[in-house]
């Protein structure tokens, strides 16, 4: 009786909930990542095309999504030079979508974006991660500025 008791009382006491916790991505820590690493990055502002179907769900689907999952794209905006975003950019990217436990990295189609794009042997990717940081949606001009401004070695320090 005292076992059902207590067994029951477990079964109907509060259980933690999971929680992915992210550090809030900025342009001033992605740029300082990006910009340490061994890869080649660009920095493009411009228009994500996608199809969204293509996009991992997390646990929820069935099966559950690889931890890395490749998704075509274009990227066509302009990348950043020492002056500013002039250059013309219109790329096929590899969105590499990561998942880590339900979460999943996403973003949607048409959407204007800053990205940092990782330029390989055979093409462009670009990281989608739960976290965030390689991919800002709909960039504010302040975050614009900002990147520049680390480009440049003006000041690059975390004002987000």
């Amino acid at each position: 009786m005292i076992r059902a008791l207590a067994c029951a009382i477990a079964l109907t006491a509060p259980v933690p909930a999971l929680a992915l916790s992210c550090l809030a991505p900025s342009v001033e820590r992605s740029y300082a990542q990006y910009d340490a690493a061994p890869e080649q990055y660009l920095i493009v502002h411009g228009r994500l095309t996608l199809d969204a179907a293509d996009l991992p769900e997390g646990m929820t689907q069935d099966p559950p999504p690889e931890r890395l999952v490749p998704v075509p794209a274009r990227l066509k905006g302009t990348s950043m030079t020492a002056t500013g975003f002039e250059r013309p950019y219109d790329q096929a990217v590899t969105l590499e979508v990561s998942c880590l436990g339900p979460w999943c990295g996403s973003v949607g189609n048409g959407q204007d974006v800053l990205a940092f794009v990782r330029k390989d042997v055979d093409g462009y990717a670009i990281d989608v991660g739960p976290c965030g940081g390689a991919v800002f949606v709909t960039p504010k001009p302040a975050q614009l500025r900002r990147v520049l401004a680390c480009f440049a070695q003006k000041d690059c320090s975390v004002s987000e």
